[in-house]
């Protein structure tokens, strides 16, 4: 009975607060950007309104903040560094595999969460109508503080202020959604060569298409779904849905930055670098005992039977929590 009690109990740590926000959630919610940042933004001439365009890189655990200029080009304003994330490189595909997701996604008012009982957490949108297509299961996946998570991307509490900053600007703003991109590495050709023989490979094309537009561009990839697969930068629309036969022809439309332009872009195109720990090493995720990239359990690694920490019931990535002895 004593287990049963502790399963209703089990949930992600990735989870929304139902208690109503203290003093303290109140004004991390409304913070203001720090000052450095805000100069940062003024001397480049880009609104804390302006566009946003949010980059997650899982092996080297950096968030990435783009801002958009006047001429709707993007800079990058700031890399914070993720404390914490679980599993292994690789999409997410099921409840419970403790797996952080791979793809496009976004963020929209509902997305906002000031009472998160992990200081403030933004939902990222997992699953997108193309993980639902593919059967894939899960949700509540976010970006949120603590320095604690499964299944989400955990900062540091004065870090997701700052995050949490930038998006509630934007969208306030009238700005309907915020792409959040999450890739595994990256991709590079150099990485993708490294990661060849990796299980979840075959997965990776739109989002090296998707990192290798935006480095032409500086502008934030379109993405449609057709045929249970993401395309990048289509020049022929779609909308009957990710499992919808794709048009015969596709094309792509990318807007390439003149040399010149690139020239004044690299200019003020310096980041501000935040400071904070990162708990996961390349070494710890190729080496992750849990679940694959693709939803069995890893070859040759023992699964963990520790118990995880126990949450409010009903939201999140939920598990099984073992009865203590």
């Amino acid at each position: 009975m004593r287990s049963v009690k502790f399963a209703v109990l089990a949930a992600s740590i990735c989870i929304l607060a139902s208690a109503p926000p203290s003093i303290a959630e109140e004004a991390a919610a409304e913070k203001p950007l720090p000052i450095e940042t805000q100069t940062h933004l003024k001397t480049r001439k880009i609104s804390e309104s302006a566009p946003l365009y949010i980059r997650i890189f899982k092996e080297e655990s950096e968030l990435e903040v783009w801002k958009a200029r006047p001429d709707g080009r993007y800079l990058n304003i700031k890399t914070f560094p993720i404390c914490t994330w679980s599993g292994a490189l690789g999409p997410k595909t099921k409840l419970g595999d403790q797996m952080a997701p791979e793809g496009f996604y976004g963020l929209t008012r509902t997305s906002l969460n000031p009472t998160s009982k992990y200081h403030l957490a933004l939902n990222i949108g997992y699953p997108n109508a193309l993980d639902r297509a593919l059967g894939r299961t899960g949700d509540f996946i976010m970006v949120h503080g603590n320095c604690a998570s499964i299944g989400c991307f955990a900062m540091t509490d004065p870090l997701i202020e700052e995050i949490y900053a930038f998006v509630r600007e934007t969208l306030d703003a009238g700005v309907e959604t915020v792409p959040v991109h999450v890739f595994p590495f990256r991709m590079t050709d150099e990485n993708m060569t490294r990661h060849t023989g990796h299980e979840a490979f075959s997965t990776w094309a739109p989002l090296k298409d998707a990192y290798d537009d935006f480095a032409l561009s500086q502008e934030p990839p379109r993405i449609a779904m057709c045929g249970t697969h993401y395309v990048v930068n289509a020049v022929t629309p779609m909308s009957a849905g990710p499992a919808a036969a794709c048009p015969a022809r596709i094309g792509k439309l990318v807007s390439p930055i003149s040399p010149r332009k690139a020239k004044k872009l690299a200019l003020v195109n310096t980041p501000l670098v935040a400071e904070g720990p990162k708990t996961r090493t390349p070494g710890d995720i190729n080496t992750w005992a849990g679940f694959s990239a693709l939803g069995g359990p890893v070859a040759g690694t023992p699964q963990s039977t520790a118990a995880k920490p126990s949450s409010d019931a009903g939201i999140g990535d939920r598990f099984p929590i073992p009865a203590p002895n």
